[in-house]
């Protein structure tokens, strides 16, 4: 299982593709705008980003360029779609125009994960250690650095409301998943309180296309 970004303007869009990618087996965190994207980008440090082009804030193309920027996140791999552009970007891993079948985005999706870098950078799997041990050592970093980045929010001059509650909810659900794998291991990983769960689900979409 991935952690996937995904990132659309467009609410519709945005459940559709995020169910597409959960119903492949990966977990999904979501951004309405390219500036909230990379945001939850350099706190959650994802395995895949997706991301639509034509996006309030920052486009998806200019977020492709600013992730490649970044240390911690240049290599990762980066989904772009658009109806606009007519090849994608340099920057982007993949490109798909829409509108395009689900499959042919499923096969992305497939493809880009089993070429993209692990373990999350920055991150080494002791020897000896399973899965949710190592998940747990991996979350710590990053809901350290979001809980940081929302009590700074929280007290700045100008808030951006609906921007903050998305970010309150997927550091919940980071939350949920780091107490169940403390709990799992002995309290090894250290959270501030126990938090319910904040994950998106919604109903299940038929096959079809995306446009």
């Amino acid at each position: 299982m991935s952690l996937v970004l995904v990132a659309d303007d467009e609410p519709a869009v945005l459940e559709v593709l995020s169910q597409v990618v959960e119903d492949l087996g990966h977990e999904v965190v979501r951004a309405r705008d390219g500036e909230e994207a990379l945001g939850l980008a350099r706190a959650c440090r994802p395995h895949l980003v997706v991301t639509d082009h034509m996006m309030p804030r920052l486009s998806g193309v200019e977020l492709c360029r600013r992730l490649k920027r970044d240390a911690d996140l240049k290599d990762v791999p980066v989904i772009l779609l658009s109806a606009v552009l007519p090849q994608g970007a340099p920057e982007a891993h993949a490109f798909l125009h829409k509108p395009f079948e689900i499959t042919d985005f499923e096969a992305l999706i497939h493809q880009s994960l089993v070429n993209a870098p692990k373990p999350v950078v920055g991150v080494e799997v002791p020897p000896g250690a399973t899965l949710s041990q190592w998940a747990a050592r991996a979350l710590q970093g990053p809901l350290e650095e979001a809980r940081r980045q929302l009590r700074r929010l929280e007290s700045g001059p100008s808030v951006d409301r609906a921007a903050l509650e998305v970010l309150r909810a997927q550091l919940e659900s980071m939350d949920t998943v780091a107490s169940e794998l403390a709990r799992l291991h002995g309290g090894a990983l250290s959270v501030e309180s126990p938090l319910g769960r904040g994950l998106l689900f919604g109903a299940r979409v038929p096959k079809g296309s995306v446009s």
